[in-house]
């Protein structure tokens, strides 16, 4: 059975985080790359911390697991975070968890629908990011889909014996909505 779609691309889809995504989350972000990549996590992903990260997200951000249309299967998880309402902006995390999912698009689509999201439907200012210096695949990817460079925070994250700095990169609703049409009013009202 597939879970609920929020949004959906050619090849993949977005669904709410569920309960029964607690084993994925374990499986991913004890992923040796993923720690690297990502470095949100640096502990042992076990059930108990796990399940505590899943019940914050439902309860009070935007958090989606990224499946597959064929087969329905997990293959990451995008986040909108930080959420400041009173600013109208918030923080973007986006994961692709097992290296055979990488560097095949999925990101790019995932990364899409996200920002849809977040400027259409909860209508913010500004999305930003932060990545680390040595993921170029994904500063590329941030900088294809429109994402600006801000700066840098030097030393941000030692990996082993190596310092590195932390790359900010962000966009403005003015520059989603002049790369991606605002097509939406000239739909007709379903009533």
């Amino acid at each position: 059975m597939s879970a609920s779609k929020f949004y959906e691309s050619e090849r993949i889809y977005l669904s709410p985080i569920e309960s029964d995504d607690i084993e994925f989350f374990i499986e991913s972000m004890n992923d040796e790359d993923v720690r690297i990549l990502a470095r949100s996590r640096r502990d042992v992903m076990n059930e108990v911390n796990a399940k505590e990260m899943v019940e914050d997200l439902q309860k009070n951000e935007e958090g989606f697991i990224i499946r597959r249309k064929d087969g329905d299967e997990r293959i990451g998880y995008g986040l909108i975070v930080d959420h400041d309402m009173y600013n109208r902006q918030a923080s973007l995390a986006l994961v692709i968890g097992k290296r055979e999912n990488r560097g095949m698009g999925f990101g790019g689509e995932a990364i899409k629908l996200l920002m849809k999201h977040a400027f259409v439907d909860l209508n913010l200012e500004s999305l930003y990011l932060s990545v680390y210096e040595y993921n170029k695949p994904a500063i590329r990817l941030y900088e294809k889909v429109g994402f600006k460079f801000v700066g840098k925070r030097r030393n941000a994250v030692i990996v082993g014996n190596r310092r590195c700095d932390e790359v900010i990169m962000d966009m403005l609703a003015d520059e989603y909505f002049a790369a991606n049409g605002d097509n939406l009013l000239e739909r007709p009202a379903q009533c």
